[in-house]
Parts: structure tokens; C-alpha cells; sequence
């Protein structure tokens, strides 16, 4: 039986030591690159399904690659702080 796009990452995140950024999610997966925000809203749904199974999805937010602001939400584009758009990527665990 053929695994789920989710079931899939799930085993993505469990198993990176570093965890994942979404692009690197599509990658492993051999997605279309323009399924990213796709890729978020999986994650969302397996931040609900993984804690039901005892385990934990944590997020290591955005940073500025600049002045080093931690964005709260996944998904950042530009910096508040010092308006740089060298931004680094929120990265997935689970745990």
C-alpha cells in the first residue's frame, strides 16, 4: 500500500536529526517546488495527528539572516526589524 503525501513527511521529520525546511521537504519528495505552501498546510495537520500519537512537531522559527529577528509565524518574507530579505527558513522536527 502507497503512502501518503503526510504519512510521508512524517517520516521525513522524524528521521532528520536537523530537521526540514519545506523546500527540503518537496525535495525529498520529489515535489514540484510550487507545492510548498501545499507543504504547510500538511504540517499543520501533522502538528494534530503526531500529538495524538504521543509525539511532538516542533518548528525552529524564521530568522534574519541580518540582525537575527525570530519571525513567530513559519512563513516569512521580510525582516521588521532591519527590512533585509535574507531570511532563513523555518525548519520542522518531530520529537
Amino acid at each position: 500500500m502507497e503512502k501518503t503525501v503526510r504519512e510521508e513527511i512524517i517520516n521525513l521529520l522524524i528521521e532528520a536529526e536537523d530537521g526540514l525546511t519545506a523546500k527540503e521537504i518537496c525535495n525529498a519528495l520529489a515535489l514540484d517546488p510550487r507545492r510548498e505552501r501545499e507543504v504547510y498546510e500538511h504540517i499543520v495537520a501533522i502538528a494534530k495527528i503526531v500529538k495524538r500519537k504521543g509525539l511532538e512537531l516542533l518548528m525552529l522559527p524564521p530568522r534574519c539572516k541580518n540582525c537575527g529577528f525570530e519571525f513567530e509565524k513559519p512563513k516569512a518574507s521580510r525582516c521588521p526589524k532591519c527590512k533585509s530579505e535574507r531570511i532563513e527558513p523555518a525548519r520542522f522536527i518531530i520529537r
